[in-house]
């Protein structure tokens, strides 16, 4: 399918040619993993190669996250470890006060898109204690999911109105908002920036919030690792259902984001399931996917290029 736009998600500059030479029609920068001084870093080295494709700075939006300081840290299942705030406390999970204010006994909320899953015991003034109810390897920056996610939480950030004032200057620089909510969100960052918006999906939202958003944003993308971690395996399945029935009345491109081929970030080859998806994903009126680990932080980032242009393409 010509046209089709793959996203891949960078974290160094090494392969940046590479993944061009090999099909990416844009890149990403994920802010939330890397400071404003990195983040120009990378822009000015575009700027200098005169790379001409479109960056998308992903801004944090109302997403909760563990602090980027976090260390990584090994939980198991059936242990207790403790919420804080303190960056000096070991063995621990950092966040901020914001985050830790949410925090009630007997709540239930997920880490890494749902691979990791704690519930509350008691909070503290300055802490909270939880248990690990699925364990698994915790790093810096990774996203928390309270479900449902706090409504309250809306609004540009003023850390991602820093990053915008810092970065709009760069001909090539796109955004991308997470945790979008409603369609103001996307006019105050298409005001403040100037720039090409692109609204990510991850918390359930109404037909009317999303047609709405539609109406604003330049393009939608539909992220399965945090609706996964919202909504559950099965709620997440009938979104998905009723989403793809709403694409034709979007009048701009959508693509879907989220281990589209998670398989590829440990193994050369994709999974037969992989395949037809993608196949099933051009059938519903996707235009393009978003690759976040597969080329981030996979062992194959090539192959997955190469994949998809033999499959899409």
């Amino acid at each position: 399918m010509k046209g089709f736009f793959v996203v891949a998600t960078i974290k160094n500059t090494e392969i940046v040619e590479a993944l061009i030479n090999s099909g990416a029609k844009a890149l990403r920068l994920n802010s939330s993993h890397l400071s404003i001084v990195k983040l120009l870093k990378f822009l000015e080295f575009f700027k200098g190669k005169r790379i001409e494709l479109p960056v998308y700075i992903d801004l944090k939006g109302n997403k909760l996250r563990l602090s980027r300081y976090q260390p990584k840290l090994k939980l198991i299942a059936g242990q207790q470890v403790e919420l804080v705030t303190d960056s000096s406390k070991r063995n621990a999970l950092l966040i901020d006060i914001e985050t830790l204010k949410l925090l009630v006994p007997e709540q239930e909320f997920s880490l890494s898109d749902g691979k990791i899953k704690l519930k509350i015991l008691n909070v503290g003034i300055d802490f909270a204690r939880a248990l690990v109810l699925k364990g698994g390897i915790i790093e810096g920056a990774k996203g928390l999911n309270i479900s449902p996610h706090p409504i309250d939480l809306t609004g540009i950030t003023d850390m991602d109105k820093m990053i915008v004032e810092r970065t709009k200057g760069y001909d090539f620089v796109r955004y991308a908002l997470s945790f979008a909510y409603s369609a103001e969100e996307i006019k105050e960052l298409k005001a403040l920036s100037g720039r090409y918006v692109a609204a990510k999906i991850e918390r359930e939202l109404t037909r009317e919030s999303l047609l709405k958003i539609g109406e604003i944003a330049d393009e939608l993308w539909l992220c399965r690792g945090d609706l996964g971690a919202q909504l559950g395996y099965k709620g997440l399945a009938q979104y998905y259902r009723d989403f793809n029935k709403l694409i034709p009345e979007f009048q701009i491109p959508v693509l879907m984001a989220g281990g589209v081929l998670e398989h590829m970030v440990e193994h050369p080859v994709p999974t037969r399931s992989e395949i037809c998806h993608l196949v099933d994903l051009v059938e519903h009126g996707y235009k393009g996917i978003v690759l976040s680990d597969e080329t981030a932080l996979g062992k194959f980032p090539i192959e997955v290029l190469k994949t998809i242009q033999e499959v899409i393409l």
